[in-house]
């Protein structure tokens, strides 16, 4: 392979590489959706992002990223199901969980507030988005990530609603773009 070849092998890999950091975001947020309460969200996430990273050379540039990625998405939380089964951890059914899967795979013309959410979400700082992750990982606590950061539980409950205000003119401003 020539040296044009292979920069522009990079560079597709480059792209992809960045999909898939841009839309973790959503992808666990759809996850989180699928398997509320669990624990094993972020494992789920994980798998997925191997999956992902597997089945990379199938991903046609140019497609909607976000629907092919929570396809596999909803598939690795149907493979978790299918373990947690066996020892008895499930407290939806299968059902319901597919009629979730089905309502929120984010298709170009079905959901857009995904990709507003996504794009979005990648605006936020680092700081931001990880006070959103505290607040919405069961099992985490905002009083604990206070303790941790040496303020106050109250000045980080402010903190919150503000970046989901902010979060939430974001949105509707994306999608009041997109309709114009």
């Amino acid at each position: 392979m020539g040296m044009k070849g292979r920069r522009n092998e990079e560079e597709a890999l480059q792209d992809y590489v960045g999909l898939i950091a841009r839309h973790q975001w959503a992808l666990r947020g759809f996850i989180l959706l699928l398997m509320p309460g669990s624990s094993d969200v972020d494992d789920v996430l994980q798998e997925t992002n191997i999956v992902l990273w597997q089945k990379r050379k199938r991903f046609k540039a140019g497609t909607n990223f976000l629907a092919w990625a929570t396809t596999i998405a909803r598939f690795q939380v149907m493979r978790y199901r299918g373990i947690a089964s066996r020892v008895g951890a499930l407290p939806f059914s299968d059902e319901f969980v597919e009629d979730m899967a089905e309502e929120l795979v984010p298709q170009d013309s079905k959901q857009p507030i995904f990709a507003a959410l996504d794009q979005c979400m990648g605006k936020l700082g680092e700081k931001q988005r990880e006070l959103l992750m505290v607040r919405y990982t069961p099992g985490k606590s905002i009083k604990e990530h206070a303790e941790r950061l040496g303020t106050s539980a109250e000045v980080l409950r402010v903190t919150l609603h503000r970046v989901r205000q902010a979060l939430k003119q974001c949105i509707e401003n994306t999608l009041e773009g997109q309709s114009t």
